[in-house]
């Protein structure tokens, strides 16, 4: 990061279980599906017993509709922004391991220098405002998803309480390894996972 100027962060909204033919009401239910999964995904998928199978979003739809895969993992806009809607059957909303990717948006570092402190001011100014901006879009356009989801006939599946803790608890592992992987490298992985609960905690609606 030090070769750039980080105007600001954010997350596209979070990736849940859907698929083609089979519909996912509990962990069980996983167990040797073939699910579409980014890279980084793949432990996820692994630990709540699904078959990780890594592709581009671009390969998707393709993959769903001819049986290459049997779901996947990705939020409720990729259902109408992928049209993944018009072939996936079955929605579950397994928010309680739900995951996001991390986007960013960046300048050249010299071309940030090179800039006078009035224009670099203004830019962040603008930074502020397009953080909520942003944030706001992705939510309008997974509301849109899944309103185009159940427009094409599609169900949706909400985990109890009890079934959303046995999916916490396969999934612990990943948040372990992800702890250790950053302490190997000298980097608070145990309070930037505490962080993150706990905000998650805070502010789950």
């Amino acid at each position: 990061m030090d070769d750039v100027k980080v105007m600001f962060l954010h997350g596209n909204p979070p990736s849940i279980v859907h698929t083609v033919k089979k519909q996912v009401a509990k962990l069980d239910d996983l167990r040797g599906l073939k699910l579409r999964v980014t890279p980084l995904a793949t432990p996820v998928a692994k630990a709540l017993g699904a078959a990780p199978v890594a592709m581009p979003m671009g390969d998707a739809y393709d993959a769903l509709s001819k049986n290459v895969v049997d779901g996947g993992f990705f939020p409720y806009e990729a259902l109408e922004g992928w049209k993944l809607g018009e072939v996936v059957k079955y929605t579950t909303e397994s928010w309680p391991v739900a995951f996001t990717s991390s986007w960013y948006v960046i300048m050249n570092k010299k071309k940030w220098d090179s800039l006078t402190p009035e224009w670099q001011r203004a830019i962040e100014k603008v930074n502020e405002e397009w953080i909520e901006r942003t944030g706001k879009v992705w939510d309008e356009i997974d509301a849109a998803g899944k309103a185009f989801f159940i427009k094409q006939g599609g169900k949706t599946i909400t985990l109890s309480q009890a079934e959303g803790e046995r999916w916490v608890k396969a999934v612990q592992p990943v948040l372990d390894d992800y702890v250790k992987a950053a302490k190997s490298k000298g980097l608070p992985g145990d309070q930037v996972l505490k962080f993150a609960l706990d905000y998650l905690k805070k502010n789950q609606k």
